[in-house]
């Protein structure tokens, strides 16, 4: 899921479809995850102290360690994402002031130099699609390595729906929620919000009581 995280958000900002802060961290978190990842499983989580949602951290493994920065993974390419990246966490947390905290073509430009990666390699297969038609090309690639094999199994899972986070119809969940009323539990392909069964319980209890707000 880490590459269509990725893959999506940075085609958003190429359409000008999100504020760029927040979806750039998103592809640059993933992204670079999806590096380490595939160079040295399970280490893009000792390193974040247990989540992926730490760009910093993960650029700072793949500059530190030959082995993961490979020729697809140029040094200057990473000094600009880490810019970039700085960038969009002032504008998160509301400490950009200047006219130079922004995020630029060559900050995107970085993010999009990191699919040379082989732990990536997406935006060659949606490039010249829009972004709706992006998400349905990824989506199916990703059922395709990710869901049951068989027919009659896959129909049981639902299509995608809005999440609440991005409000893209990019949520893939694993089935209805344990009360039968709602989507269960899953994940954005878009933004990486992850549903979890107390979002089910809090959506029926809100369903069954109302909005306690």
């Amino acid at each position: 899921m880490r590459r269509c995280v990725y893959a999506l958000n940075t085609l958003a900002m190429r359409d000008d479809r999100l504020p760029r802060d927040g979806a750039f961290d998103a592809a640059a978190a993933n992204g670079l995850a999806a590096i380490v990842a595939f160079e040295d499983g399970g280490r893009e989580y000792e390193a974040t102290g247990g989540t992926v949602k730490a760009p910093m951290a993960l650029l700072a493994i793949i500059r530190n360690d030959a082995n993961i920065r490979t020729a697809a993974v140029r040094d200057p390419d990473l000094e600009v994402l880490k810019n970039g990246i700085k960038n969009a966490q002032k504008f998160r947390h509301g400490r950009a002031e200047e006219d130079w905290d922004v995020l630029r073509a060559e900050h995107i430009n970085a993010l999009v130099a990191l699919d040379q990666h082989p732990a990536l390699r997406v935006l060659e297969l949606v490039g010249g699609m829009d972004f709706e038609d992006a998400v349905s090309e990824v989506f199916a690639q990703e059922a395709a390595r990710l869901l049951p094999s068989a027919i009659k199994d896959r129909e049981m899972v639902p299509e995608p729906v809005e999440c609440d986070a991005c409000w893209r119809m990019t949520l893939i969940a694993d089935g209805v929620d344990a009360f039968g009323i709602n989507v269960g539990e899953g994940i954005c392909i878009a933004c990486g919000t992850e549903r979890t069964y107390e979002d089910t319980v809090r959506d029926y209890l809100s369903w069954r009581f109302g909005d306690p707000n």
